[in-house]
């Protein structure tokens, strides 16, 4: 056993003891217990899943957690504690890269990158930022992703034309612009939108560039597909139909998503779910490119990564059921 497995076993042991109350009301089958790790609009289909009905309208009894962290996540999953996750593509895809053979996506809610790089006033061209100081929460997060992604496309190498300064937390950005600690930030809605009253500028579209990523997936055990592959799949269905209702109810994905995010301010609120709606897949199908593209970064710190295919990664089983039963054209009312 590796350092990287040992240390997921670890995480087990402590999920086993935080959710033993969970397996204990789990008795039934058509209970599912799920969850997601931040607080943010690409997640949003999960919450409206749960608060407009559409588990229960598939005969699902969902309990719902909230887990901070994509490792402890995606441990969850490997323990059994969960049965179903929404989670950022790198954590998952990291683990199973690691040895977490028993992991799997089973779909995928958000497909690309919809961030923007705000900065100084001064900053006039994308090649100006070239020995500045760029604000990311840490360095393997999806916003030091979203930048060698971006970036390399003018190519500029993040760690060697730049000076990364790690904030720990993307919400601090936007500080630390104002207090002059960083001279540019990878910011995503509604952070860009903070960014812009307050006077930064807007240097990198990183959305307009269409990078596919596997920002957001949804991750299950290739044992609990197994076990519970028909909960599974009114799982997808629901999710499903979460998705359409977040992009088609505005005003009800609205009072749901503030109430997961206490997001009071109808403006920042409107420009979230818009900039977020751009990027969301409807059909719940992973892309394997935005595979790729994660696998390519992990390989440059795991070999085995390199060579990996995308469609290992993946089962593809519950969102083919989707378009191939027909699911997806009665619920959109033509072919996705």
């Amino acid at each position: 056993m590796n350092r990287f497995q040992q240390w997921l076993a670890l995480i087990g042991i402590v999920l086993s003891t935080l959710f033993g109350a969970v397996h204990e009301s789990a008795g039934q089958s058509s209970t599912l217990t799920a969850f997601y790790t931040a607080p943010v609009v690409s997640m949003s289909p999960m919450w409206i899943a749960k608060e407009a009905g559409f588990f229960k309208k598939n005969g699902l009894d969902v309990k719902l957690v909230f887990i901070a962290s994509g490792p402890i996540g995606t441990a969850s999953v490997l323990g059994g504690e969960t049965d179903v996750g929404i989670i950022g593509g790198f954590a998952p895809l990291r683990a199973m890269v690691g040895g977490a053979k028993g992991l799997v996506i089973i779909g995928q809610s958000k497909n690309r990158i919809t961030s923007k790089i705000m900065g100084k006033q001064e900053i006039a061209t994308v090649q100006d930022l070239k020995g500045k100081r760029l604000g990311i929460d840490r360095i393997g997060s999806n916003p030091d992703m979203f930048a060698q992604a971006a970036l390399s496309r003018f190519q500029i190498d993040t760690f060697k034309d730049l000076q990364y300064v790690q904030l720990g937390d993307t919400g601090k950005a936007i500080a630390a612009l104002k207090a002059g600690g960083i001279d540019a930030a990878i910011a995503g809605a509604p952070h860009d939108l903070f960014a812009k009253r307050m006077g930064f500028k807007e240097i990198v579209d990183i959305a307009a560039m269409k990078i596919p990523f596997a920002v957001t997936v949804l991750i299950s055990s290739r044992n609990t597909v197994a076990r519970k592959q028909a909960e599974l799949a009114k799982f997808i269905r629901a999710y499903a139909e979460a998705m359409h209702y977040f992009l088609t109810n505005p005003e009800g994905t609205t009072q749901i998503v503030a109430k997961y995010t206490k997001v009071v301010d109808q403006e920042v609120l409107a420009y979230s779910i818009d900039s977020e709606a751009t990027a969301m897949e409807r059909t719940l199908e992973v892309d394997p490119k935005g595979v790729e593209l994660i696998l390519g970064f992990i390989g440059k710190t795991v070999p085995q990564a390199a060579s990996a295919k995308p469609e290992d990664f993946y089962d593809a089983r519950f969102y083919t059921e989707l378009r191939d039963s027909g699911f997806l054209k009665k619920l959109w009312g033509e072919k996705p």
